[in-house]
């Protein structure tokens, strides 16, 4: 078990207090930034869609969990990648 002195603890509760109040939710950037439309359409010219492919291999993994008809709690439900052996 790890233990935090009272200064690490101040630390770890002043960045959670930083990341509440300030990191948007959705995109993860400065929500003076990421809500103000005109900064944002004056830094950016558009966006393009690509593909995580470790957020591919979760969904398909929860597509097949959800196809087994074991689903109890769905809103609850989490996965875990596997490393390769080798």
């Amino acid at each position: 078990m790890v233990e935090w002195d009272e200064t690490e603890r101040a630390w770890m509760l002043a960045l959670q207090t930083y990341e509440t109040a300030r990191k948007c939710p959705v995109c993860g950037m400065d929500i003076t930034f990421c809500h103000d439309q005109e900064k944002v359409h004056r830094a950016f010219k558009g966006a393009d869609v690509e593909t995580c492919f470790v957020g591919e291999m979760r969904e398909q993994a929860m597509r097949r969990f959800a196809d087994s008809g074991e689903v109890k709690a769905p809103n609850s439900q989490t996965t875990k990648l596997n490393m390769r052996n080798g």
